[in-house]
């Protein structure tokens, strides 16, 4: 019996001992310091600070109109012949649009032509009547009263010419009418009628529009508008052209506030002399009211406020740091500012917004590297 416990304690003891021997060199060293490397900026994260022109705007969006455009209309009524355009021809100025049957235009004129020619018969008639009793009463072969009444039908003669030198005026304009030419050169934007229509006087037959100048019509808060003026420039992006900026500038000013919405219409000329842009498109963009040639600027998106300083995120001599600024005339079409002072020419600006940025920190600017 005494030797079951002597063989248990001498199993025990072999076992601490083995456990002890297995122990690895890394579970009783201390653990290794990790090194930390130094702060990584693409370069898409930073830019560098340059001289560049600079401008305010005040914001506007509106709708694209054709500064020149006219709805055709006949002048006399009558049947539709033929219509010669279609939407988006383009036309010039006294080109043919349409031709209305003149059949009873004609036979207007035939008549107005006929009652002319017996009236004018008439007229020198009564002319060479006068005539002669005007030399008889100069010789007194004949009284005043004979040749006042002589002289009276000359009179009544020669206006009932006139009266039917003017109804041939009127057949004549009234074929000329048939024929509707353009008022102005520009675009077929829509046709209203179709060949064979019996049209009445003053029926819409074509719609036309001029895309070489161009409005654009936009409205501005009131408390913006007392800054700006006829002939300030415009710059903008339309729907469908990407960020490809358009010019104009301010040619009209509404005198008066929308209702409801208290802005003020701007009407900006644009020129269009490639006739890219069309009528209808949606505009947005600014009027530029101050101008900077050269200005160091900064992306808005850089700078930082706290306790109503300016602050931007710049990587000097290796390292982050933070620097105050003071800010001048702001873009904020193109997110720009103007820096007036606190930073150089050339200073390279952490232009994301990163949150844990820490003075001091190692930071380096990676650059993408070039395939061979």
């Amino acid at each position: 019996m005494w030797l079951l416990p002597l063989v248990l304690i001498g199993i025990g003891v072999a076992t601490f001992i083995n456990h002890k021997n297995t122990v690895t060199p890394a579970q009783s060293a201390p653990k290794d310091k990790v090194l930390a490397g130094p702060m990584e900026f693409s370069s898409g994260d930073v830019v560098q600070i340059t001289l560049r022109p600079l401008s305010q705007g005040i914001p506007l969006s509106g709708t694209l109109t054709p500064a020149q455009q006219a709805t055709v209309k006949t002048s006399v009524g009558g049947q539709v012949q033929s219509v010669r355009v279609r939407e988006g021809q383009t036309v010039r100025q006294g080109d043919v649009i349409a031709e209305l049957e003149t059949t009873t235009a004609s036979s207007r004129l035939e008549s107005a032509l006929a009652d002319q020619a017996e009236r004018r018969a008439r007229f020198e008639i009564a002319a060479r009547n006068r005539d002669t009793n005007q030399k008889l009463l100069q010789q007194s072969f004949i009284s005043q009263n004979a040749f006042d009444q002589l002289q009276s039908t000359y009179q009544g003669a020669a206006a009932a010419l006139h009266w039917a030198d003017a109804q041939v005026e009127l057949a004549r304009q009234a074929i000329a009418d048939a024929v509707v030419r353009a008022p102005l050169a520009g675009i077929v934007a829509k046709r209203l009628v179709q060949n064979g229509e019996r049209l009445t006087a003053d029926t819409p037959v074509v719609q036309l529009v001029n895309l070489k100048q161009l409005e654009l019509e936009a409205t501005v808060p009131v408390s913006e508008v007392a800054r700006i003026q006829v002939g300030h420039a415009v710059r903008f992006t339309v729907d469908g052209f990407g960020e490809r900026p358009f010019t104009g500038k301010v040619a009209r000013i509404n005198p008066q506030a929308e209702p409801g919405s208290r802005a003020i219409k701007v009407f900006v000329g644009v020129p269009n002399a490639e006739e890219r842009l069309r009528g209808g498109m949606f505009a947005q963009g600014a009027v530029l009211v101050s101008q900077s040639a050269n200005a160091l600027t900064v992306p808005l998106s850089a700078v930082v406020e706290e306790a109503g300083q300016s602050y931007v995120y710049a990587i000097t001599s290796g390292t982050i740091a933070k620097l105050a600024v003071q800010l001048g005339i702001s873009d904020d079409t193109n997110g720009l500012a103007e820096v007036r002072n606190g930073l150089a020419a050339g200073t390279t600006v952490v232009k994301v917004r990163m949150p844990g940025l820490k003075v001091g920190t190692p930071a380096v600017v990676v650059r993408p590297s070039v395939a061979s």
